[in-house]
């Protein structure tokens, strides 16, 4: 049985970040009741600034929403492999899970739905399942496996209900900087040349809308109750391929200078997912190649 989610009370932690944001869209879109708390909101009626690493403020906001669905965005992220970030990525993305799940464990809340990353697979054989023993490569991934062991376990001993979504490389339009197809299209459009490694690196892509859909599933999905999911194309693209594609996408004079720069320590070489769990239990299948995907942020940012 799927799940309808007009007018349900939905609470997306990190709601004002760049996934949230498409996704407050479209379950707004659904007809829900949807509630926001980010250190990036403007407070509103539906919108809470709070810090997730504040017990207190969180858990009285926590009791005045009394969500029914609750995804769980909100995180510290960073690429960097140097652990000197350790103590606030712990803070904020085990910590502050584990004060959310405090707080709603005094609620009659029905589903938690996080998003970790297909960097917690770090160098298990590609195409990665859900079932391998994860492989953290970062401070960041090593805490999104340590806050998917936090949720699984709490959530089973209170007897709610929760689903996990390992998320690959995704992309769209009016990404942060922070992103490497954003980057670069953005250097190009201008007129910076763009320095990357050799490119050798294979990964995952999957366009934001794609993204969302599945985000969007978990809820839906009787059959997403309590698992855990990739959500990624299970197809594979180099990144040097990946640049090429963009630069033939792209007029100016800048280039894109492959091998300017050198691999970083403990790189993962090949990131691609396994997709058959999410579509047959999800029904997810991506509706857009990379291709479209690219050609609709190009289109969008002329």
């Amino acid at each position: 049985m799927d799940y309808p989610l007009k007018r349900k009370k939905i609470l997306v932690t990190g709601g004002a970040g760049y996934l949230g944001s498409f996704l407050v869209k479209s379950l707004r879109e659904k007809g829900a009741d949807v509630y926001i708390i980010s250190i990036e909101s403007e407070e509103n009626e539906h919108e809470f600034p709070v810090d997730i690493t504040n017990f207190e403020e969180l858990n009285t906001v926590i009791h005045q929403i009394k969500p029914e669905i609750v995804y769980h965005l909100a995180a510290s992220i960073s690429r960097n492999r140097d652990f000197s970030i350790f103590g606030n990525m712990l803070k904020v993305n085990v910590t502050g899970t584990f004060n959310l799940l405090k707080s709603l464990a005094q609620t009659e809340y029905k589903h938690l739905i996080f998003t970790s990353t297909s960097e917690i697979y770090g160098n298990n054989a590609s195409p990665f399942h859900e079932d391998l023993l994860p492989m953290p490569v970062s401070p960041y991934s090593l805490t999104k496996v340590m806050a998917e062991y936090l949720i699984k376990t709490f959530s089973q001993q209170h007897n709610r209900n929760f689903t996990i979504l390992r998320l690959f490389n995704f992309y769209g339009e009016n990404m942060s900087e922070d992103f490497f197809i954003s980057q670069m299209i953005n250097n190009l459009k201008r007129g910076e040349d763009f320095l990357m490694t050799k490119g050798e690196q294979t990964r995952d892509f999957l366009f934001i809308e794609d993204v969302v859909c599945a985000l969007t599933l978990a809820a839906e999905k009787h059959a997403a109750l309590n698992e855990t999911f990739n959500v990624c194309s299970g197809i594979g693209s180099s990144l040097s391929s990946l640049a090429t594609l963009i630069n033939q996408k792209t007029d100016g004079t800048a280039a894109i200078k492959i091998g300017a720069l050198p691999y970083r320590e403990n790189e993962v070489w090949e990131m691609v997912g396994n997709t058959t769990k999410s579509k047959e239990k999800l029904g997810f299948i991506p509706q857009y190649s990379l291709n479209d995907g690219l050609e609709k942020i190009l289109k969008m940012s002329e």
